[in-house]
């Protein structure tokens, strides 16, 4: 027999339970997006790094167009390594040029050279190591034979070469010359990838009900190893800085007058002693976005790790 009690419960009544949300449920109800979101915001200095990247990239450019400072070639003050001011926060070069200009123009130069050869990079690079890993046999064989070539020449040496003799000193021309160049360990580490993926239950099923190669190779596998691809294109941003850096500084790189923070440093070393602002700041500036993209490049590849526990 009912007891009054189960004679007044409704029908909302008994599914309220039902509703309730536990903590565990809701965290397996979150998007894999936000997931990934949840773990890299709890890595503090992931967070620190991403926080001094978007800082550096409104410095460079954004702040030229706030603050005015966007004469980066020619002489803005009359007295030579002028001392900084409100005006002219970072003072002057020997020859009178903005320093805050020339650090947030060359900033842009090193920052567009950085990101540009990384994405051309990992598209060549994803593109190689997708057909290797997928494909095997002589394929395999023939596009990771043409990597092992790249990967033994000295690259610095080859590079200062080929700047000297095909390139013009233009971004573009330097963009191009890194891309070829680093592509190497992308085409590696997606070849891995997808000699790991290939073999798969869903790769499987997929390729049962009639996918082709294309879709199997980009619909199907690439999504599952986006994330050491992800990875590897954060840490490669700071290599192509360094890289830019270093060939810019030995005059293979950008000309001048156009700046980049390598330059700078090339500019600065004969006033080291009369004036060490002009190597420390571009210096600080390369140090800060190479380390900011290490510590990006880390937490993503916690963040990203299906193997990684919920704490």
């Amino acid at each position: 027999m009912e007891t009054p009690k189960q004679l007044d419960m409704t029908p909302e009544d008994e599914l309220e339970p039902l509703l309730d949300v536990t903590p565990e449920l809701a965290r397996k109800r979150r998007s894999q997006a936000r997931i990934i979101f949840d773990r890299f915001v709890r890595n503090r200095a992931a967070t620190v790094g991403a926080c001094c990247l978007i800082l550096l990239f409104l410095f460079c450019f954004v702040g030229p167009i706030i603050t005015g400072h966007n004469n980066a070639t020619q002489p803005a003050l009359t007295d030579p390594s002028a001392a900084p001011s409100w005006q002219y926060p970072l003072g002057a070069d020997d020859l009178g040029r903005d320093l805050f200009a020339r650090a947030a123009i060359g900033g842009q130069v090193s920052l567009l050279v950085g990101l540009s050869s990384m994405l051309v990079a990992i598209i060549l690079g994803t593109t190689i190591g997708a057909l290797a890993g997928f494909y095997g046999g002589w394929i395999d064989n023939v596009l990771m034979r043409v990597t092992d070539v790249f990967l033994s020449v000295p690259t610095y040496l080859l590079l200062f070469v080929l700047s000297a003799s095909f390139t013009n000193g233009s971004t573009l021309s330097i963009i191009t010359l890194i891309a070829v160049f680093g592509w190497t360990t992308a085409a590696r580490l997606v070849r891995g990838e997808f000699l790991a993926l290939k073999e798969r239950e869903y790769v499987m099923a997929a390729r049962t009900i009639g996918a082709g190669d294309f879709r199997l190779m980009f619909r199907h596998i690439l999504p599952n190893a986006i994330g050491p691809i992800i990875v590897n294109a954060t840490l490669q941003v700071g290599n192509n800085i360094i890289l830019e850096s270093v060939l810019s500084f030995f005059g293979f790189g950008v000309k001048v007058p156009f700046p980049s923070w390598g330059t700078l440093i090339n500019d600065g070393q004969g006033q080291l002693d009369i004036d060490p602002k002009l190597v420390f700041i571009p210096g600080i500036l390369i140090f800060l976005t190479v380390l900011s993209c290490n510590l990006v490049g880390d937490g993503l590849r916690d963040a990203l790790d299906p193997h990684m526990t919920e704490r």
